[in-house]
C-alpha cells in the first residue's frame, strides 16, 4: 500500500482592503461646489479633488487637494492620469448668458466633451452632471408637469442657448453609449440658499422693483441647496443610471413668492417687458437674458416622481425654510 503524503494546506491570500474612493468635483469653487465639498468630506469617507479655473481662497480641509486648472486647457488630463478618480461630479456649467455665446459653447459643450473623454479613458466608474429643469423651455403649450422623456424646448425660441440644451444631450447620450459607467443627469428646479448667487431667478430678483408680466403668473418651483447636495450625493452614492428631475418642497404663483420676500413688483405688458428688457441685455444695463421673460409669463413646472420612487430623494427643506433661504436684495447689494 503506498503511502501517500498529504500535501500542506494552501495559505488563502488576504484580499487587500480597498482605501477610500477618490471623487473629483468640477467647478468647486462655485456655491452649489463649496457646500458639496463641505457635505461629502463630513458624511462620507472619499477623498476629494476639486478642480476650477478660479482659485481656492479658502481654508484646504483634510481628505481635500485642489487643482487650478481649466477643462479646456492642459493639466486637467494629468489629474485622471495620475488619480483614476471613482467618480466625478461634474460642476463646471456656465448659464450667465452675459458670457459670448461661443464661450459658453467651449465650455458647455466641448469642456464636457474632454471630461466624459477622461472618465471613459481612465475608467471611471460614477458621473454625476448638472444640467437645469429650464432645458424644458417656458412656452404656453407646456404640459402640467413636465417629466424627464419629454422634449427639451428652450433652444426652439433662442439659438443662442443651443449651448445648455446640448450639453444636456450629450451627457444623455454618453450616458446609454458607456455601459461601464453609470451616468445620473441631474435636472433641479431654480437652485436657491445662502451660498447661490448665480442663475436665472437669483439675477431677476436683484432688480427693484421686479417687473412682472402683466396678466401673467406663472407657477414657480424652488429647491434649496442642501436638497441639490441631497440629490447629488444619492445619485454618486447609488447604481443608479438615468436622468433625473431635482424638484422642491413644492410650487407657488411668482406674484406669491414676491408677496412672501417683500419685494415690490411693476406689472408691464409683456411685449414692452420684452422689446425693453432684450435692449438692455443687449447694451449691458440688464443682466436678465431676454429668454428669462418667458418663464415669468409661462410655467415649466417639472414632476419629481422618477428622482422619489429610485432613489429615494425627498427635500427635507420645507417650502418657507427654502424661501428664507434667498438672499435679502440688501444681502445682495453687499
Amino acid at each position: 500500500m503506498t503511502d501517500t503524503k498529504k500535501k500542506p494546506a494552501r495559505k488563502k491570500k488576504a484580499k487587500a482592503k480597498a482605501g477610500p474612493r477618490t471623487v473629483i468635483i468640477t467647478g468647486v469653487c462655485g456655491g452649489v461646489g463649496r457646500v458639496l465639498l463641505r457635505h461629502l468630506l463630513a458624511h462620507t469617507d472619499f477623498n476629494i479633488i476639486g478642480l476650477d479655473k478660479r482659485n481656492w481662497v479658502l481654508d484646504v480641509p483634510d481628505r481635500f487637494e485642489f487643482r487650478r486648472v481649466d477643462l479646456r486647457r492642459g493639466g486637467a488630463d494629468d489629474v485622471f492620469r495620475t488619480t483614476r478618480p471613482w467618480g466625478v461630479v461634474h460642476l463646471a456649467f456656465v448659464s450667465d448668458q452675459r458670457v459670448p455665446m461661443a464661450k459658453r459653447h467651449e465650455i458647455n459643450v466641448q469642456a464636457t466633451g474632454r471630461l466624459l473623454g477622461w472618465c471613459r479613458k481612465y475608467k471611471t466608474k460614477k458621473v454625476v452632471m448638472l444640467s437645469r429643469a429650464s432645458v424644458y423651455g417656458a412656452r404656453p403649450d407646456n404640459a402640467t408637469m413636465m417629466s424627464e422623456d419629454m422634449p427639451l424646448r428652450l433652444s426652439a425660441s433662442y439659438d443662442e442657448l443651443s449651448d445648455l440644451v446640448e450639453f444636456d444631450h450629450l451627457c444623455r447620450s454618453w450616458m446609454w453609449e458607456q455601459k461601464n459607467t453609470e451616468l445620473v443627469l441631474l435636472r433641479p428646479v431654480h437652485i436657491v440658499g445662502p451660498n447661490i448667487r448665480e442663475g436665472m431667478l437669483y439675477t431677476y430678483l436683484q432688480r427693484d422693483p421686479v417687473p412682472t408680466a402683466l396678466g401673467f403668473d406663472p407657477m414657480i418651483q424652488l429647491v434649496h441647496e442642501i436638497d441639490v447636495i441631497g440629490a447629488i450625493t444619492r445619485g454618486l452614492e447609488s447604481k443608479a443610471r438615468g436622468i433625473y428631475n431635482v424638484t422642491g418642497p413644492g410650487a407657488l404663483p411668482l406674484c406669491e413668492l414676491l408677496r412672501r420676500l417683500g419685494r415690490r413688483r411693476i406689472p408691464i405688458p409683456h411685449p414692452l417687458l420684452s422689446i425693453s428688457d432684450r435692449l438692455a441685455f443687449s447694451v449691458g444695463l440688464s443682466k436678465l437674458p431676454p429668454h428669462a421673460i418667458d418663464f415669468v409669463r409661462f410655467s415649466c413646472v417639472v414632476d419629481g416622481a422618477r428622482i422619489r420612487e429610485e432613489l429615494g430623494y425627498e427635500p427635507t427643506m420645507s417650502l418657507s425654510e427654502t424661501i428664507a433661504s434667498i438672499p435679502t436684495r440688501s444681502a445682495i447689494l453687499e
